[in-house]
């Protein structure tokens, strides 16, 4: 798995179809930008499919914070792109 997760890493091209097609899932209302509502959404089902508690209120806040770079509010596809590439960095250890 983890060779499989590096050479996406490595492929610019793979990782941005990945990275859009999780992004468009969570683009609910397909604005183009994902909400706080959004985010939030994807984390519960997320924790709900691994088994793992639901993220409170104030976790959703700050991954949501920490997501919104430029501070609009809205996580773009670029910023959401960073997200994914640090969540498959953790996936690799």
């Amino acid at each position: 798995m983890s060779d499989e997760i590096a050479a996406i890493l490595n492929d610019e091209a793979k990782f941005s179809e990945i990275a859009r097609a999780a992004f468009d899932a969570t683009d609910a209302d397909g604005t183009g930008h994902i909400d706080r509502n959004e985010l939030e959404a994807a984390m519960k089902q997320i924790s709900s499919d691994v088994g793992i508690p639901e993220p409170s209120s104030e976790e959703v806040d700050e991954i949501f914070k920490s997501l919104d770079a430029d501070n609009s509010g809205k996580i773009d596809f670029n910023e959401f792109k960073v997200f994914v590439r640090k969540l498959f960095e953790a996936m690799l250890g």
